[in-house]
């Protein structure tokens, strides 16, 4: 008599692995009461008054039925007129499907176009998330790019298999933006090669500097050869509301549209009222957002000493920077939470040549950055002193 082991779980699972600083979170929080969390990508601002005020008036309304799957028509138009003003973009609320963040918007995406046989290529290093849900298809190849050279340079593949070009800019980890001249000469590429730009523009308003990223959407105007996942979670700081949008071809809407009943099925109510009351505002909340997280970036540089430990740099954008460590990259994050509560992000979950490196977000708590830096600056890391 056989007895069952457990249900039996679908071979692309075994992909999928669980993000390495969720491991390290979990560890900081069973041994110590105050643990400072530096590896996620959130935003700890305090809301926006505009922001404020729109989710009171938001709550007070009466109806919390099922919003279209699409989403509300009104924000699909206002999230269609700021492409149009931001990114120069010849969209109606036809090119838009609101999602629950860019996450699902980047799913649904692939779920809508990527078909057995194609070829992803991704940053390197890259957004956990992006591989993980690159990971779900079976029978797609997954390529890299370096960000430390020229992308439309790297990208071209095999003639008889389409490509998928996933950029980010600026990235996550590294804070990187691509020079406009590389995004146009990559959109000329993709429009060549009948090839699929998608472009998580999750951080494009986050830049300091003057470092000031573009869209692909710029250079192709009506989305012909490019899918935008958009989100309000970082520009806006309401990550809890899940509120993000796809924009490209009317027809790709359409059927990315049909993949929602698959998924969520819509949106969530309020986070869409949210953003319907505060979007008109978003240049002065997004303003708000990137001159806190500047604030920040520059209290750690100004007092982080040191550099055998982190190789530190200034990002151009994004929440993020991506330092090398001389360790193996989970064992010293291991070791550092344990030893003083601070959780960075290990490299080794982003990609090909992530291993050596840590993410370092700055969207954390001020009086964690703050109290991080100094306990950084003391840190022995004494069970890995044979590794370097």
């Amino acid at each position: 008599m056989s007895w069952k082991t457990g249900l039996k779980i679908a071979s692309r699972i075994s992909r999928i692995v669980e993000p390495p600083h969720r491991r390290i979170l979990k560890e900081a929080a069973s041994r110590r009461s105050a643990v400072m969390n530096l590896s996620v990508g959130d935003i700890f601002i305090e809301p926006h008054p505009l922001v404020k005020d729109a989710v009171r008036k938001a709550s007070e309304e009466s109806s919390l039925t099922y919003p279209p799957v699409e989403g509300f028509n009104e924000l699909r138009s206002l999230i269609a007129e700021y492409l149009m003003e931001s990114r120069g973009l010849d969209v109606k609320a036809e090119n838009i499907l609101v999602t629950a963040g860019a996450s699902e918007a980047f799913l649904v995406s692939l779920m809508t176009v990527l078909d057995p046989g194609d070829r992803i290529v991704l940053p390197d290093p890259t957004y956990p998330q992006h591989t993980i849900a690159a990971n779900l298809f079976d029978d797609v190849t997954i390529d890299y790019y370096s960000q430390d050279s020229e992308v439309s340079s790297q990208v071209a593949g095999e003639k008889d298999r389409r490509s998928l070009i996933l950029v980010c800019s600026p990235n996550n980890p590294t804070g990187k933006v691509i020079p406009p001249r590389d995004m146009e000469k990559l959109v000329e590429h993709a429009r060549e090669n009948d090839s699929i730009i998608v472009s998580d523009e999750t951080y494009l308003e986050i830049f300091f500097n003057g470092n000031k990223p573009v869209s692909p959407g710029s250079f192709d105007a009506s989305l012909e050869n490019t899918i935008i996942i958009g989100s309000f979670s970082k520009n806006m700081g309401i990550t809890g509301l899940r509120l993000g949008f796809v924009a490209s071809d009317k027809n790709m809407i359409s059927r990315a549209g049909m993949v929602r009943y698959a998924t969520s099925l819509t949106s969530n109510t309020l986070g869409q009222r949210v953003v319907l009351k505060t979007l008109p505002f978003i240049d002065e909340i997004t303003e708000y957002v990137r001159m806190n997280v500047e604030k920040r970036l520059r209290m750690f540089m100004q007092g982080f000493r040191r550099m055998d430990l982190l190789n530190v740099y200034e990002p151009q954008g994004s929440l993020y920077m991506f330092p090398y460590v001389p360790f193996k990259s989970f064992k010293f994050c291991l070791e550092l939470a344990r030893e003083t509560g601070v959780v960075l992000a290990p490299g080794e979950g982003f990609g090909p040549h992530g291993e050596n490196h840590v993410r370092i977000s700055f969207g954390a708590k001020e009086e964690d950055i703050k109290n991080a830096i100094e306990l950084i600056n003391n840190f022995k890391p004494k069970s890995l002193e044979n590794e370097q």
